[in-house]
C-alpha cells in the first residue's frame, strides 16, 4: 500500500509539471521547449519510450526545467535505461533542493533510492603498467577521469563500448554486453597499450635502404665497366698494327681505354661506397633524427664530383 501511495504521489507531481512548463513562454526558445515537452508526453503515453525520451532531452536542452528533468528520468526508467534515469533523478533532486521545492526534491530522492538496486555497474581497473602518459579511457563517447578509475560507475543495459588510447600507442577497445534482466557488476581491466611504430621513421628507413641498393648497384656496374675498359686497353698493343698501316694508333687507343677505366673504377667505387653508407646508416625506427645524410653531385670543368655529407 505504501509503495502504491509513493507511486501515485510521484505520478501526480510529474503530471503537475506539464502546466508549469506551459505557464511561462517568454521567448520562442521557451515555446519550442514546451512544444517538445508536450510531444514527449504524448509519445510516453503511447508507449513509445525511446522517441519520448528524445523529445524530453531536446526540450531540456533548450530550457532546463525541474518538471522536464522528472519526466525525462521517468521516461528513461520505462525505457529500461536505469543508469540514465538514476543520474537524471539525482540532477532533479539537486535542482529541486536549490529551488527549495521540498516536495519534488523528496520525490526525486525516492526515485533515486528505488533505482539503486536495479543498476548495473562497471569498475575500470587500470594497472600501473597500463598508465602510459596521456592515457584516455572512454565509456562510449565519454572520457572517464583518472580519478574515477577503480570506482563503481552505473551503466545502462545493452552493448557498452569501452576504449583506451594514448599518443604513440595502438588503441584498444572492448564491447561489453550489459545484462537487461539483472543488475550486475562488471570489472574491466585496461591492458597495456602496444607502442605504435612511427610511420614516418619506417618510410624514411625504407627510402634510405632503397637508395643505398640502387646507388650501390650502379657503383658495381661502374666497377664492371672499368674492368672491361682495362681489358680492352691491353688488347691494343703495337703488334696489332700491320706494317705501313697509317690509320692504326695503338698509343692513342691505349690512352682512351686507360682513362675510361680509371674514371669507371673511381666513379663506381664512390657510388658503391655511397650505397653501402646509405644502407648502413638508414635511421632506426626509434631514433629517426639521429643520423642525417645528403648526397649531392657537383659538375666540375674536369668532369664532376659526387659529394657525401652527413651527421652521425
Amino acid at each position: 500500500m505504501k509503495a502504491f501511495l509513493v507511486s501515485a504521489c510521484c505520478s501526480m507531481l510529474l503530471a503537475s509539471a506539464v502546466p508549469a512548463a506551459a505557464e511561462s513562454k517568454p521567448s520562442s526558445r521557451s515555446t519550442q521547449a514546451d512544444a517538445l515537452f508536450r510531444q514527449g508526453q504524448a509519445l510516453l503515453d503511447a508507449g513509445r519510450f525511446e522517441a519520448a525520451c528524445a523529445k524530453f532531452e531536446a526540450s531540456e536542452t533548450l530550457e532546463n526545467g525541474l518538471g522536464t528533468l522528472l519526466h525525462l528520468g521517468d521516461c528513461y526508467e520505462r525505457a529500461g535505461r536505469m543508469a540514465s534515469a538514476w543520474h537524471t533523478f539525482l540532477e532533479a533532486e539537486a535542482v529541486a533542493h536549490s529551488k527549495k521545492d521540498l516536495e519534488r526534491e523528496q520525490v526525486a530522492a525516492q526515485r533515486v533510492t528505488a533505482l539503486e538496486p536495479k543498476l548495473s555497474r562497471i569498475v575500470f581497473v587500470v594497472p600501473q603498467t597500463s598508465r602510459v602518459p596521456g592515457l584516455t579511457v572512454n565509456l562510449g563517447p565519454n572520457a572517464i577521469p583518472a580519478g574515477s578509475w577503480g570506482t563503481i560507475i552505473p551503466v545502462d543495459a545493452g552493448v557498452q563500448r569501452i576504449s583506451a588510447s594514448a599518443k604513440g600507442h595502438s588503441p584498444w577497445h572492448l564491447d561489453v554486453e550489459v545484462s537487461r534482466s539483472e543488475a550486475r557488476q562488471y570489472r574491466i581491466t585496461v591492458p597495456a597499450l602496444d607502442p605504435l611504430l612511427p610511420q614516418a621513421s619506417t618510410s624514411r628507413r625504407s627510402a634510405y635502404r632503397t637508395a643505398g641498393v640502387v646507388t650501390g648497384s650502379v657503383g658495381l656496374a661502374g666497377i664492371g665497366a672499368g674492368a672491361v675498359f682495362s681489358a680492352l686497353k691491353h688488347t691494343e698493343d703495337p703488334g696489332t698494327c700491320g706494317t705501313g698501316a697509317t690509320q692504326c694508333s695503338p698509343a692513342k687507343s691505349n690512352a682512351a681505354y686507360s682513362n675510361a677505366s680509371t674514371v669507371s673504377f673511381a666513379l663506381g667505387g664512390a657510388l658503391l661506397a655511397t650505397g653501402v653508407t646509405l644502407f648502413v646508416l638508414a635511421p632506426s625506427p626509434d631514433n629517426q633524427e639521429k643520423n642525417a645524410l645528403r648526397v649531392s653531385a657537383r659538375p666540375l670543368a674536369s668532369g664532376g664530383r659526387l659529394q657525401l655529407e652527413g651527421v652521425w
